[in-house]
């Protein structure tokens, strides 16, 4: 029979500032003691507290907390990203967790949402229609991300090029809104 051993895992400052970023809620405690608080933007420490060894971090020990790492560490797995365009000026993107190309060609006037495209998934050069009722809700989130991450860049470029960015009013603006 084996047993299992569970190992608290105490947390170095980088990896503490890596979860915060993630939103995982992270518990701290003096060094030497079993006086666990909750890390929130209330919490008394300094930057010079998290690098100074005198306090110690680790996850916070709540069941949703475990779950939700969980979760995000699943969806950091799956991967979705405009690749670009195919030699017929269709859209190719790679969607999944074991990625695949799918390439969107448009029908009519190509919107935010994919009603106006046909799906097909790309195989050793060979296109297969997808029928958008059939594709799993993961395949259509993903593409319509990648979507929106790729027309976002798109915007972004346009007002950068345009010098935008540059302009004394979003400067202005850029200072108001810190």
């Amino acid at each position: 029979m084996t047993t299992l051993q569970l190992i608290k895992q105490t947390l170095s400052p980088t990896q503490v500032f890596e979860a915060l970023a993630k939103d995982f809620k992270i518990e701290f405690a003096e060094i030497d003691t079993n006086d666990w608080e909750l890390l929130t933007h209330q919490s008394r420490l300094g930057f010079a507290d998290f690098f100074g060894g005198f306090i110690k971090f680790r996850f916070a020990q709540t069941l949703d907390e475990s779950l939700k790492r969980a979760q995000k560490a699943k969806a950091e797995k799956y991967f979705s990203e405009c690749v670009g365009l195919d030699g017929d000026k269709n859209e190719r993107y790679r969607i999944g967790k074991y990625p695949s190309f799918y390439v969107l060609k448009p029908t009519g006037r190509s919107g935010i949402n994919l009603d106006d495209f046909i799906i097909y998934k790309e195989s050793q050069g060979n296109l297969t229609p997808v029928d958008k009722d059939e594709a799993t809700e993961s395949l259509i989130k993903g593409l319509i991300s990648a979507r929106k991450a790729k027309r976002n860049a798109e915007y972004y470029d346009a007002l950068n090029n345009i010098g935008h960015y540059q302009s004394d009013d979003y400067k202005k603006w850029a200072k108001t809104h810190r």
